[in-house]
């Protein structure tokens, strides 16, 4: 990963909220090299004109030696795209939205774009934006919003044809997601690693009919009822993903050291690499928040560092001590604080390789494991087991340069 100095991250941001977002690290930082004695006058241009001026004065703060506490902001490529490219291993989707790298700073909905113009061999009919649009829907499931920006002729057949050529694991999993729904379901639910419990109920809108001034009127309802046909299991497992990554990466960039410290004394003074079975009777709170994220670490194959906050000396010997030492060591080398917006990440310029790192760390981290196995089978109450196209995927994903750009 190539990594740059504090000033270089403010080039960056100024760069991206100009609207150079989607080019190359380089082109950024000289695009600002060259107009820095201009940019009052670009103001007005600024695809985000409030943040470029931000920007701009906490420019003019460092070059004062005024520290501005300004934070950068870096987005990620595409994130639903990402996280279902890593649950599956898909390395052709991961290419295309920043999980792998490319040596370039790519664009899953310009890739598709382009891709779709060389099948319909006819340029300008379409827009990026369209394109984008029906990205952003049909990888969740919708069916109606591609046939609305396409219609039912020849663009929406190579719209699918550039999906399943360009994500072809990532698209037979949205398929996979449409044919699992229950028709029986009221609520949908589920365990992430780290103990967070989604809960969510299945919607439909009936009709009611209500009587006003002699008149009757059928009014639409939205009630918690099972639905025959659903579409929404793909869009909220990866937020619900995405929502963990969020929290993981505070966890990480955050941590607190004297709690950090206290978890490496306790590993020293065990000194065991095998976790051993809990056989106390009423283990107290910390235990038994231990037992389960390692319990849920254990089925899906993540880690979750909120383990941290609850292992101490007297339950320590219930993990693999080596596996949190791993975890540990993968932590920023100083806590600092992270503002997140979705998937956009702000902190002070001098961290942002530590969090490129650490949100490069989370896709891998998740490709690695069995969540997806994981979240499956606790939707459908039954073991399942979903294999990777690429196993070994994740460990390229580490040294990805634009998975947050």
């Amino acid at each position: 990963m190539k990594e740059f100095s504090p000033r270089d991250y403010l080039k960056i941001d100024i760069a991206n909220n100009f609207g150079l977002d989607k080019e190359n690290w380089d082109t950024r930082i000289n695009w600002f090299n060259q107009h820095e004695e201009v940019l009052d006058k670009l103001i007005r241009h600024a695809e985000k004109p409030a943040l470029f001026y931000a920007g701009v004065m906490a420019w003019r703060d460092i070059n004062n030696g005024i520290a501005s506490g300004y934070p950068i902001s870096l987005d990620a490529c595409a994130s639903g795209a990402q996280i279902m490219s890593c649950l599956v291993s898909d390395s052709k989707a991961a290419k295309l939205c920043g999980v792998i790298d490319t040596g370039k700073r790519e664009d899953l909905y310009t890739n598709v774009y382009n891709h779709m113009n060389k099948l319909l061999n006819q340029d300008g009919k379409i827009t990026r934006a369209n394109v984008k649009r029906a990205i952003m829907t049909s990888l969740y499931g919708s069916e109606k919003v591609p046939t609305d920006v396409f219609g039912e002729g020849e663009q929406l057949q190579a719209f699918y044809e550039s999906m399943e050529t360009l994500t072809p694991d990532v698209w037979e999993l949205n398929k996979f997601f449409l044919d699992i729904w229950d028709s029986t379901a009221t609520k949908q639910s589920w365990v992430m690693p780290d103990n967070f419990h989604v809960h969510i109920k299945i919607m439909r809108t009936m009709e009611e009919t209500v009587h006003f001034m002699d008149e009757l009127y059928k009014v639409p309802v939205k009630v918690n009822a099972p639905k025959k046909v659903g579409r929404s299991i793909g869009a909220n497992l990866a937020h619900s993903i995405d929502g963990m990554i969020v929290r993981e990466l505070t966890r990480r960039c955050s941590y607190d050291e004297k709690t950090v410290d206290n978890v490496w004394t306790s590993l020293v003074l065990v000194g065991r690499d095998k976790a051993i079975p809990c056989l106390e009777l009423s283990p107290d709170k910390d235990t038994r928040m231990v037992l389960t994220l390692w319990d849920n670490y254990l089925k899906s194959g993540y880690l979750s560092a909120r383990i941290l906050d609850h292992l101490n000396d007297s339950n320590v010997m219930y993990v693999n001590q080596q596996d949190v030492a791993d975890l540990i060591d993968s932590l920023p080398k100083k806590p600092f604080e992270v503002l997140s917006i979705h998937d956009c990440f702000r902190v002070l310029p001098s961290y942002g390789n530590d969090i490129r790192k650490q949100y490069a760390l989370q896709l891998s981290l998740i490709a690695k494991s069995d969540l997806l196995s994981y979240l499956v089978s606790q939707l459908l109450g039954k073991p399942v087991q979903i294999g990777k196209a690429d196993p070994d995927m994740y460990k390229q994903i580490l040294n990805s340069d634009y998975a947050l750009s």
